[in-house]
């Protein structure tokens, strides 16, 4: 990545303060946003209101595009996925500043797929979703190998935002010093 593209980049994880997962090396990112949405009810019965903090992934472009070399990058996309949700929750058990978030958010157009990890979805608020969707579009064109051909190929057209539960996370992904999956934390 050069040239405008990369000095945008830069400023937006300053300016949004988007981290690392872990000690870093994942596929996705986080930075901590106010829900700025309606009231939001989740099956385990986490509600996160107008205000509340949540943390937002976003997708790290550079390692996503290095995952097309050697073919097979839904799967490598997904293994990338799994491997990073025990490094979310085990931050969201332990650093202090993500004691306040109850759920992750982010956008994607394979919400569906995210669901088999323990994701719900949501449809985003119209305008956003015309802007994020050209703007993810255009990633896809700019990091895929294939470019623009890529866009056309393929029918996923419709982004959603995905969430999890930092219970959910916490049940599903937190492991002790052992490996073995840890007691969740009470709530």
């Amino acid at each position: 990545m050069t040239g405008w593209l990369d000095v945008l980049e830069r400023w937006f994880e300053r300016a949004y303060r988007i981290r690392p997962i872990g000690e870093g090396g994942y596929i996705f990112r986080m930075g901590l946003i106010r829900h700025r949405g309606q009231r939001l009810v989740f099956a385990d019965g986490t509600v996160v209101s107008p205000g509340d903090l949540v943390g937002e992934l976003h997708l790290d472009n550079r390692r996503a595009a290095s995952l097309h070399a050697g073919g097979a990058a839904g799967f490598r996309f997904r293994r990338e996925v799994f491997r990073l949700l025990p490094a979310l929750a085990h931050d969201l058990a332990t650093r202090p500043e993500y004691r306040e978030v109850d759920a992750v958010c982010g956008a994607s157009l394979f919400w569906a797929e995210a669901q088999a990890a323990g994701f719900e979805h949501r449809p985003l608020p119209a305008v956003t979703r015309w802007w994020l969707t050209w703007w993810e579009r255009y990633l896809m064109a700019r990091y895929h190998p294939k470019g623009r051909r890529r866009l056309a190929e393929g029918r996923r057209t419709e982004l959603r935002q995905v969430w999890m539960t930092r219970r959910t996370l916490l049940q599903r992904y937190r492991k002790d010093a052992s490996g073995e999956p840890a007691a969740p934390r009470p709530t």
